[in-house]
């Protein structure tokens, strides 16, 4: 029997998930908390967590890298009504195998623990979207721009300098600062900040 842990702090949809999962062959919940501090204060291994974003005390993304520490094998899936960008990449990046929009929590359970078996992953339609959407825009936006222009791009990216990215494709820092400047214009954006916002993960 494979124990899940539920952490959120909405009582009674805590309680419905609890019910859900028990009714399930293989899983079993004995333990809920409202938020990761109190879990912290006690801590127990389980094969899944489930995690709210939205908590009181402590911030859900702030204790998947927290919770991977502790246990490194577990299997972390967010179940949120947060579905912005960011919040799903920043999750997934932090160690996060799964993603539920809360509108879909009345899904069925046991497809999701199938899902992550074997080193899978599960996302609800709505969120599966999302990534897809970025992506598409992601490559939509890289059209727009020369190769070199792409060059710099990547240099900046990987979080070089101007004097650095000019060395590796043999540029002049003024050449650079050209490139940067159309890459901006080209992308409608203003800063280094808004590139690696627009081209992260």
């Amino acid at each position: 029997m494979k124990n899940v842990i539920i952490l959120e702090d909405d009582f009674h949809m805590a309680q419905l998930m609890k019910e859900k999962i028990n009714e399930l062959p293989d899983y079993q919940c004995d333990s809920i908390y409202a938020n990761p501090v109190d879990f912290f204060e006690n801590p127990n291994a389980a094969a899944i967590f489930l995690l709210d974003i939205v908590m009181p005390k402590m911030n859900g993304l702030k204790a998947i890298k927290k919770i991977l520490a502790l246990y490194p094998d577990t299997n972390i899936i967010i179940n949120s009504i947060k579905e912005d960008s960011d919040t799903i990449f920043n999750a997934i990046q932090l160690g996060a195998i799964g993603y539920i929009d809360k509108q879909s929590f009345q899904m069925d359970y046991q497809e999701v623990f199938d899902a992550i078996k074997d080193d899978g992953a599960y996302m609800t339609p709505k969120i599966a979207r999302k990534v897809m959407s970025h992506f598409q825009k992601k490559e939509n936006d890289l059209e727009k721009l020369t190769k070199r222009e792409i060059d710099v791009t990547n240099g900046i990216l990987d979080g070089l300098s101007y004097k650095l990215v000019a060395d590796r494709h043999n540029l002049s820092i003024d050449s650079v600062r050209s490139h940067i400047k159309n890459i901006y214009r080209k992308l409608n954006i203003n800063s280094k900040s808004e590139l690696f916002n627009k081209f992260k993960v």
